[in-house]
């Protein structure tokens, strides 16, 4: 009998259990609703309130400074265009003596020790050459005009009226254009920088100073940097060739120009 009552106890004991488990189960999901409700809650409406109060933390002062930095170097080769330009009613015609006319420069400019590597085409066109009849009130094509341009890069500086003159003797009839450059600019470049931070350094610390207190670290650099090169006028070449003289040439300087933009801490004292 008493074992049959402790088995009995014992059932009725789990089943309270049960019954307890399932009431605290209850009430702890309204709980947990509840509680996630509220998390929401601040995330919605308590988040904003955080940013805003970061948002309106002063940021620290700073000065910006904008320089130039400059290096001029003499120039140590020269890039020289030359052209043919001929003109017939075919265009077979016209490019037939165009060959003859360019293959008579090519020779010419070689023959002053100017490597093949060195003259390139940089152009070649055939344009029909157009007519407008006022009787007919229409465009007809009185023949086809071939242009065939070289670029030819002159290492010796004293040698580039030279080779003008030898293209334009031997068929040429255009100098397109001429330009002086540097064969390696990098370090004209790197100096020009170390020249525009210097000056920005400076001028950001006269700045601060005038302002009651002095510059801190550097917080931002950008660069910007272009080049000068020294062109000749083509009138005046041109001229110098129809008088028979010997074309002077006069290659002047190059400037590596650059320019920086900096942002500096301000301390105030």
């Amino acid at each position: 009998m008493s074992s049959v009552l402790a088995n009995s106890d014992a059932r009725g004991f789990m089943s309270h259990a049960r019954c307890a488990n399932q009431t605290r189960s209850r009430f702890s999901e309204p709980l947990l609703i509840a509680a996630a409700a509220i998390g929401l809650a601040f995330v919605a409406f308590g988040a904003p309130r955080v940013l805003r109060a970061q948002s309106a933390v002063q940021a620290p002062p700073q000065i910006v400074v904008t320089a130039n930095g400059e290096v001029r170097l003499a120039p140590d080769r020269a890039n020289v265009q030359l052209g043919v330009e001929t003109q017939a009613k075919t265009a077979a015609a016209a490019s037939a003596e165009n060959n003859r006319k360019q293959t008579a420069v090519l020779a010419a400019i070689r023959a002053l020790g100017i490597p093949a590597s060195a003259v390139s085409t940089s152009s070649f066109s055939v344009t029909p050459v157009q007519r407008w009849d006022d009787k007919e009130k229409k465009t007809f094509i009185d023949g086809y005009q071939v242009s065939n341009q070289v670029a030819v890069v002159v290492s010796k500086l004293e040698q580039s009226g030279a080779v003008i003159d030898a293209a334009l003797a031997a068929g040429a009839n255009r100098v397109a254009g001429l330009t002086f450059e540097l064969t390696d600019p990098a370090k004209a470049r790197e100096q020009a920088i170390t020249n525009a931070v210097t000056q920005a350094k400076r001028e950001a610390g006269v700045a601060a100073v005038a302002a009651g207190g002095s510059i801190g670290n550097l917080l931002e650099i950008t660069i910007n940097s272009f080049e000068q090169p020294r062109p000749v006028p083509m009138f005046a070449m041109a001229k110098m060739a129809s008088e028979a003289m010997a074309t002077p040439i006069s290659e002047g300087t190059i400037t590596i120009q650059v320019s920086v933009t900096t942002r500096w801490m301000y301390a105030r004292n």
